[in-house]
């Protein structure tokens, strides 16, 4: 089963420092170290509530005339009507951390709040927790495909005139699949903060919440504790398989060869056999054939678990999509793919048309040393002229590394050269690898090609904030 967020929780140690970066890498301001104080009474108000935290600017470029707003919610997420007015900042350099107190009048007591960063006149970020304590989250703002995530939006406790633990949820479910085996979790706590028992896991409503649905549903306990100190309160859903997490995509309408309209099942949830339907589709202006689908199916760290290749029969017309399907044996549980595809086009004669120097690289493997790595397997000329590198990068470092920025040049016969760089922005832990491609303009035809990159070392949260220089390798392959 898999656990929602945290909804409420009676007893929090809110972490000092610890900084809750968000999933999606387009944020450019993260919100962390959250805390509110509450006076009851003040000389001229009265439910005075005080809120900390803490913005970073985590972008490589200054963001102005940032503003945050804060709004707080009742249990169950209706919004108060005061609220502390909003806060503006002049300037947010880039890199700058900086530690925001807002403060609000009459301010009754607040089940969860939502803090929205706006900057640089109309970019907005938003984040929330679904409690008055919890640490703020990036809000996800599209329906998440092919899966079901609820979460608990708000709550308010009512117990029945028998005293049992009674009120209603408010559950959203932010993916697009229905949500099935839906129960709410309880923890009770005694005085002293100890766990009272296991959790009370009870069905919640019919048991099932559409995907993309907002809806409140009453509950009562009927195994709660009479008394207790304190609480956490959960939902939780089946797991969506991986198979219809990954299912789906649509077509680009580019000049290519492309895949879509994926499917995949398993005849059994036991079954080592993955069946797998697809569409294929020629976007060029000319027939193509010998062509080929390799589906690398990866686990969590990137590291291939196996490798099937499938190819289409027969030519494919111009403009023509095909359906196409088949199994994959003996593939054990995985958490993501990538493709890898191969063809020949096709003139008016039923002749290959050869492709103008398609020089090829010879593929490299990791040396498993005590270092970052960064190698290149695969080279594909495009009809643009320029060159696309398939590559995959590896820290086998005893720390975690980030910001690995890697530039590739290619001199070509005459002794030009093109160069282009990429960067892999996030945190990369010990063992853990990377795949990446890049593709370098006007390359075709290249007599050699070099690369060389730096990295980052991520610091432990104990040590000393001085900046550790990023590291460089540099490689000069030979060409093949």
């Amino acid at each position: 089963m898999k656990m929602a967020r945290l909804f409420f929780a009676a007893f929090v140690i809110l972490p000092s420092a610890a900084i809750f970066a968000a999933d999606d890498d387009s944020y450019k301001v993260h919100v962390y170290s959250w805390s509110y104080g509450r006076e009851r009474k003040t000389i001229t108000s009265s439910n005075r509530v005080t809120a900390n935290f803490m913005i970073k600017n985590v972008s490589q470029e200054n963001l102005n005339d940032v503003t945050l707003t804060i709004t707080y919610m009742e249990g169950l997420g209706n919004k108060l009507e005061k609220q502390p007015p909003a806060q503006k900042i002049a300037l947010l350099k880039a890199g700058e951390a900086k530690k925001i107190q807002m403060v609000g009048d009459f301010i009754p007591i607040f089940g969860s709040y939502d803090i929205t960063v706006q900057y640089n006149g109309n970019k907005k970020e938003e984040w929330n927790s679904t409690s008055d304590v919890g640490q703020p989250n990036p809000k996800n703002g599209e329906p998440i495909k092919g899966i079901a995530n609820v979460v608990v939006a708000g709550k308010e406790l009512t117990p029945d005139r028998s005293g049992k633990f009674a009120g209603k949820v408010r559950v959203r479910n932010d993916g697009t699949v229905e949500a099935k085996n839906l129960k709410i979790v309880v923890t009770f706590f005694d005085a002293k903060k100890k766990q009272m028992g296991d959790p009370v896991i009870e069905k919640l409503g019919n048991g099932t919440l559409p995907g993309g649905a907002d809806e409140q549903i009453p509950f009562v306990l009927s195994k709660a504790p009479r008394t207790y100190g304190g609480y956490e309160l959960n939902v939780t859903c089946d797991d969506t398989s991986i198979e219809t997490q990954l299912s789906g995509g649509e077509f680009s309408k580019s000049k290519d060869v492309e895949f879509a309209h994926y499917k995949f099942q398993r005849a059994d949830p036991k079954s080592a056999d993955l069946k797998v339907a697809a569409q294929v589709r020629n976007g060029f202006d000319i027939p193509v054939d010998q062509v080929k689908l390799t589906l690398i199916f990866m686990n969590a760290k990137k590291k291939e678990l196996k490798r099937y290749t499938h190819e289409i029969k027969g030519q494919l017309k111009p403009g023509e999509i095909k359906p196409f399907e088949f199994t994959v044996p003996g593939l054990q549980t995985y958490d993501a793919y990538e493709q890898q595809v191969n063809f020949n086009k096709v003139d008016g004669s039923g002749a290959p048309v050869a492709k103008n120097s398609d020089t090829k690289i010879e593929a490299a493997k990791f040396q498993n040393t005590p270092n970052v790595e960064v190698i290149f397997t695969e080279s594909l000329t495009n009809d643009d002229k320029s060159v696309s590198l398939a590559g995959a990068m590896r820290n086998g470092k005893s720390g975690p590394v980030k910001d690995v920025v890697i530039s590739v040049t290619f001199k070509r016969p005459d002794g030009s050269e093109s160069t282009t760089e990429k960067t892999l922005s996030d945190v990369v832990r010990p063992g853990e690898e990377r795949n990446f491609v890049m593709k370098v303009p006007n390359a075709a035809g290249f007599a050699s090609y070099g690369f060389k990159f730096k990295y980052s070392e991520v610091e432990p949260k104990s040590a000393a904030t001085a900046k550790v220089p990023p590291a460089e390798s540099t490689e000069t392959p030979e060409t093949k």
